[in-house]
């Protein structure tokens, strides 16, 4: 006796039974009671959702005479002669095309050429081409007429899994219908129906995981309830599925993500060479990770949203959503870098490194805190010096007052006078450079800045050497400028060499010292290994 699998046994041979595919139902239920059919179908999803299964029901609901009809009906019979032929295989008018083993346009022309011939028994020649995307440019090209505006006894039905590969001007000329997956209820509740009916004794744990293996493909989930029901004996149990499967219990990868998020980098990576030496694929676990970190940002941001391993959930949200943000990162960034490589293990491995080092990197605001503390912390110790010195300023005033209110004091003859020219004091080089900005000389100081090596400054006389680059007459310039501005002739002298270097030079070293001496810092360095790419630019 030849076993007939599940996916075939329960294939829908009508409207009715097509399960998840409201919209499709309900469009053509519509179209064809109203008499609107299009002469182009094109049925696009993910394997196993039923397009191929769909494009025969639409051809039944073209040739259907049951209960004596003489039209295109909704209601199918599967009693008819063009019903069960087309449910056999072996229809002369529904053509059954295989667009990835014929692409070529000598088999498109065969097509052309036969359209013009009438049907042979049913009511409407269709054509069903799978696969259509594996057409060639050719091909499509050629199609294109005959597609547009076919004989009135002629209707086009394609399925493909790729839409994106099919040119626009084929598309344009059908009637689309987007085939969605499968609801994991909407599966789980149709699977429970079979196992009925085959007498299969399943928990609903299998049932969840059979649903969420198919990934929404109806003939992926009938497949695996077919080969569990096989190995069990009709007795499915959840570890027997896992091991056919290959797969092992979300709580495990659960706790190798808490092993990352603790930053426990070495119990971690022996956790994960323990799921690789129970032949657990890399690239699962990996995938399984990114659902865990999804499923654990979803439940920090609605704890509704979840209704398995809410404990779990609860001690992973601990962390923060910044961190599992921060993770989510190095996964999907992972995840690329494992369709790229030839070593997926130890490729992965590296991953889970990364995410564990990672995790134990300070957060940003955890990083703001330490350094708004350290500025505090330096802040009053300069508060501190300086109440001091102010205290020192006090007690002179004080001493100060107390001879002045003493009668016999008598001060000293040019105490009270003050000096004229001290008001233009110029003791430094530096006080020289303030005085020029205050007096708006901004080129006279860039050139005094860049261009010239002070050798030795006093109060009256200047020591200089000039650079090449100088293309401006310092010497005359600058004499004239201090006449002016303090009532002294100084006297600039003008040196071959000397050994000192220019104010900017000057500054530039001090500048670069400082920076290594910050760059030391613990938590500057952290805050490197978080932005790489920061730079210290000037320094206050």
């Amino acid at each position: 006796m030849n076993y007939k699998v599940l996916a075939r046994k329960y294939r829908p041979q009508n409207f009715q039974e097509l399960i998840g595919q409201d919209i499709l139902v309900n469009t053509l239920k519509n179209a064809l009671n109203d008499g609107r059919l299009a002469h182009a179908f094109l049925l696009t999803g993910i394997r196993g959702i039923g397009k191929t299964t769909t494009a025969r029901i639409i051809a039944k609901a073209f040739n259907c005479e049951g209960n004596n009809n003489n039209k295109p009906t909704f209601e199918i019979c599967n009693n008819c002669g063009p019903c069960n032929a087309i449910t056999k295989g072996n229809s002369l008018d529904v053509i059954e095309i295989d667009a990835a083993s014929k692409t070529g346009v000598d088999n498109i022309r065969e097509i052309i050429e036969s359209v013009m011939y009438s049907t042979n028994e049913m009511r409407f020649k269709i054509y069903i081409i799978d696969e259509v995307h594996m057409l060639s440019t050719a091909a499509f090209n050629a199609l294109l007429k005959t597609l547009e505006e076919p004989p009135n006894n002629t209707k086009f039905i394609f399925a493909t899994t790729e839409t994106k590969k099919i040119p626009a001007t084929i598309i344009s000329r059908c009637q689309r219908f987007d085939l969605k997956r499968i609801d994991d209820e909407v599966l789980i509740n149709h699977l429970k129906s079979i196992c009925v009916k085959e007498d299969i004794t399943v928990d609903d744990k299998s049932l969840k995981q059979i649903s969420s293996s198919s990934e929404g493909s109806m003939r992926d989930a009938l497949s695996i309830l077919d080969q569990a029901a096989a190995l069990s004996n009709n007795q499915i149990q959840i570890k027997e599925l896992r091991q056919l499967l290959g797969i092992r219990s979300k709580l495990d990868f659960i706790k190798l993500y808490k092993f990352c998020l603790d930053s426990e980098a070495s119990e971690a990576l022996n956790y994960y060479y323990q799921l690789i030496q129970d032949a657990t694929n890399p690239a699962d676990i990996l995938n399984s990770l990114i659902s865990i970190c999804s499923d654990a940002c979803k439940f920090v941001v609605n704890n509704n949203l979840l209704d398995e391993h809410v404990d779990e959930f609860k001690k992973i949200s601990e962390h923060g959503i910044t961190k599992l943000l921060r993770s989510w990162q190095v996964l999907i960034k992972g995840l690329d870098e494992t369709k790229n490589g030839t070593n997926q293990i130890e490729i992965v491995s590296i991953i889970i490194v990364k995410l564990c080092y990672t995790s134990s990197a300070p957060m940003p605001e955890e990083l703001i805190k330490k350094l708004d503390k350290k500025i505090l912390n330096n802040s009053t110790n300069q508060t501190s010096t300086k109440t001091i010195e102010n205290k020192s300023i006090d007690q002179k005033t004080a001493t100060s007052d107390s001879f002045k209110n003493d009668k016999t004091y008598q001060p000293l003859k040019n105490e009270n006078k003050v000096d004229s020219e001290n008001k233009t004091s110029l003791n430094t080089f530096e006080e020289l450079l303030t005085f020029l900005i205050e007096n708006r000389e901004a080129l006279l100081h860039a050139q005094l800045v860049n261009n010239v090596v002070i050798d030795s400054f006093k109060r009256g006389k200047i020591s200089m050497k000039i650079s090449e680059n100088c293309s401006f007459d310092v010497v005359k310039n600058l004499s004239k400028f201090l006449k002016d501005k303090t009532g002294l002739k100084w006297v600039i002298e003008e040196l071959q060499t000397t050994n000192n270097k220019t104010y900017q030079e000057i500054k530039d070293i001090n500048f670069e010292k400082e920076k290594k001496e910050i760059e030391s810092d613990p938590i500057i360095n952290e805050v490197k290994q978080l932005f790489p790419n920061a730079e210290i630019k000037d320094i206050e």
